[in-house]
């Protein structure tokens, strides 16, 4: 029997990580199997640690059929599909890459003028042949200047801002637990802060049992001329009103890049012209997901050689 630590690889992973592991330790790649311990066979008893996305993520019942577990490690920053209190009593360390948030905060703003200036929608238009037959397009809506509102500010919630300050837009935000280190006014609700914004960009983490932050009535506030943009998570918002908002005019239009049911995408998002889609890849530059890779796979080979992870959860 091998000496070599021995791994397990829930999910699927980029080729990268699971060739860079595979080089290092044993590996098991168990795919998406609903059963990680039966996948895993007698090997359940000498796992000690676990790569997997935020997707996926890890569960109490896992980390319980895994004894010598000792640490999780996640391509990506989300923690809501993975138990953190379980890992705590445990003692297994959880890790992330947090090396992604650029990139989220670029999409955002692309998705936001994309929506108002109808970047994507005049693609479209000008493909279908509308141009060569003499027709107009519709008039965008200006970008600059605006009312920005933001729901979370994190990180990304705080290099979303700095990159609107850049457009001359008026920064306001909403979080559960005021930043006393920025110097945009917070609102006291999520509803006024929408009521007050021309853009409301959705930056929250998705924790455990979250769901609907953001629901009608803040779409109501936001009104026929704003633009929501999420690029936090799918879940986070009430996908029904976010269809029916977007339909019956009840905002101007919406640029998303996370759906309650991925890769389920409701087909009248898909129909809308007010809406710009994109299949969750707000982080997915051939730069960061580098980056991605090798925090990953640092953080496993610096735990079970010097017994610190580089960018563990607190």
């Amino acid at each position: 029997m091998s000496d070599r630590v021995e791994l397990a690889a829930i999910g699927a992973l980029r080729p990268a990580v699971l060739e860079a592991l595979a080089a290092e330790f044993t590996l098991h790649e168990v795919g998406a199997s609903a059963d990680v311990a039966a996948a895993l066979g007698p090997a359940a008893e000498r796992v000690r640690g676990i790569v997997t996305s935020p997707m996926v993520g890890v569960s109490a019942p896992v980390m319980d059929a895994l004894p010598k577990l000792e640490i999780v490690s996640l391509f990506g920053v989300g923690l809501e599909r993975t138990d953190l209190t379980c890992a705590r009593e445990r003692g297994i360390v959880v890790t992330t890459t947090p090396v992604l948030y650029e990139d989220v905060a670029d999409t955002a703003v692309v998705l936001a003028m994309d929506v108002s200036r109808r970047v994507t929608a005049g693609d479209r238009w000008l493909r279908a042949g509308s141009w060569a037959a003499g027709q107009q397009p519709a008039s965008g809506s200006r970008f600059s200047g605006k009312r920005a509102g933001i729901l979370g500010m994190g990180r990304i919630g705080r290099m979303l801002a700095k990159r609107l300050a850049a457009f001359d837009m008026k920064i306001s935000y909403y979080d559960p637990r005021p930043a006393p280190d920025v110097d945009y006014p917070p609102y006291s609700t999520g509803v006024e802060l929408a009521r007050e914004s021309d853009f409301l960009f959705l930056c929250a983490a998705g924790g455990p049992g979250q769901r609907h932050l953001v629901d009608g009535e803040m779409l109501a506030a936001l009104g026929p001329q704003g633009v929501f943009v999420n690029i936090s998570r799918g879940w986070l918002v009430d996908e029904e009103a976010l269809v029916d908002a977007v339909v019956t005019g009840t905002i101007g239009g919406a640029g998303l890049d996370v759906f309650d049911d991925e890769p389920n995408v409701p087909q009248a998002l898909r129909e809308a012209d007010n809406v710009v889609l994109l299949p969750h890849i707000a982080s997915n530059t051939f730069e960061t997901r580098q980056d991605m890779d090798r925090c990953m796979v640092d953080n496993i080979r610096s735990w079970f050689t010097t017994g610190q992870a580089i960018t563990p959860v607190p």
